[in-house]
């Protein structure tokens, strides 16, 4: 199989099943399964999975969403502090977090 469609009907992925995991795991592609023409799922690498759970749980605690908003409102308004600073004002050696 040299191509597969991104969106297929499952008759087709059953029938493929071994070249859309090896063209999910190799190659990153995403595949939509439809069945009786709608979407009934869609394959994907794991760590894209993971990622996306990952940032829908940011994106579901509200205080945490909260404070990435500031503080990118801060960035963009150069409200920053360098490394150096940082290290200076707690109290820690840069030569301690190269142990």
């Amino acid at each position: 199989m040299n191509t597969i469609s991104s969106v297929l009907p499952a008759s087709q992925a059953r029938a493929n099943f071994y070249d859309l995991l090896d063209e999910v795991s190799n190659k990153l592609r995403r595949f939509t399964i439809t069945l009786r023409g709608k979407v009934k799922a869609v394959v994907m690498p794991a760590d894209q999975v993971e990622s996306w759970e990952e940032t829908l749980e940011i994106m579901s605690n509200k205080k945490l969403s909260a404070a990435i908003l500031r503080s990118e409102k801060e960035r963009k308004q150069g409200k920053m502090i360098s490394e150096k600073a940082l290290l200076k004002e707690l109290g820690i050696s840069p030569m301690s977090l190269k142990q």
